[in-house]
């Protein structure tokens, strides 16, 4: 327990190096989404060809260097938040699905290629897109920063809270079969102590940081309800990694972070939070 408390607080040192800057200089977004998307990309590849998987090295390379060009084309080309985003979609998405047919072509022999190809696709929309959301609300949203502290560290707050309530009142176990000490009372404490954070932040900072002309009932209300929506994502995010340990049998991605695993350990829930935290800053971008 020591060792974890410590390396946690030595994370956190790091992650809060790596991201409060951006709130001055922008870019300095792009190189932390660049090594958290790194090592992620590594850790998820070992982990699959653990499991019995082969998916590309190169079509992920190509995949997440078109997300990076996009964001220079966005810059370049003075583009608003929403045409990044759409020109994200159209072409890495369409690449994404391009990738389960590209290695049937070039592995012939390989009964799997076909889902290989399809794990490679996943791969690249499933670490790109969080970080290209990650970098396009700083860079293109006006205090799109103070969107993304909800999207980092929402789901700290959430795993810990609905920790600690599992362990006091837990009795009712949600998805034994993929996270066996999860429980209906920690998963219900986690939401609600997410969602009232969520809500008092954005009352507090966004509201007036935004010069939201909304009233601020209905404006906590709302923020209320999208605090939820970030504590179901963030849940369904630690889930989808568990499955992916369960299925290819790991116990972590790596050790780099001693008592806490890999890099996809720590991001897993903030994988699925970010884009959320996102559709918070467009909303309030363009209808507050």
């Amino acid at each position: 327990m020591k060792q974890r408390v410590i390396t946690g607080l030595i994370f956190l040192v790091i992650v809060l190096a790596l991201f409060v800057p951006a709130l001055f200089f922008p870019y300095t977004a792009v190189v932390m989404a660049y090594i958290i998307g790194a090592v992620a990309s590594v850790e998820l590849y070992k982990a699959l060809k653990i499991g019995g998987y082969r998916p590309s090295r190169l079509l992920l390379s190509i995949g997440m260097a078109l997300a990076t060009l996009i964001i220079c084309c966005g810059l370049f080309f003075n583009l608003k938040v929403e045409n990044t985003m759409a020109l994200y979609l159209i072409i890495v998405c369409m690449y994404a699905v391009s990738c389960g047919i590209c290695l049937p072509l070039v592995r012939p022999k390989d009964e799997r290629a076909l889902l290989n190809g399809i794990f490679t696709g996943g791969m690249i929309f499933y670490i790109s897109f969080p970080l290209f959301c990650l970098i396009s609300a700083i860079i293109f949203i006006p205090n799109g920063w103070f969107y993304m502290v909800i999207g980092l560290f929402a789901p700290w707050g959430t795993d810990t809270f609905a920790y600690f309530t599992g362990v006091a009142f837990g009795k009712h176990k949600i998805v034994p079969h993929i996270s066996p000490k999860k429980t209906w009372e920690g998963c219900i404490g986690g939401t609600i102590f997410c969602a009232i954070s969520v809500t008092v932040y954005c009352c507090l900072v966004i509201y007036r940081v935004d010069n939201i002309e909304m009233g601020l009932v209905p404006y906590g209300i709302i923020t209320f309800f999208l605090g939820i929506l970030i504590a179901i994502m963030s849940q369904l995010g630690d889930w989808f990694c568990s499955v992916i340990k369960r299925r290819t049998g790991i116990k972590d991605f790596s050790n780099i972070f001693p008592g806490h695993g890999g890099m996809l350990d720590r991001f897993d829930s903030t994988f699925f939070t970010l884009p959320t935290a996102m559709l918070m800053a467009i909303i309030a971008y363009n209808l507050f």
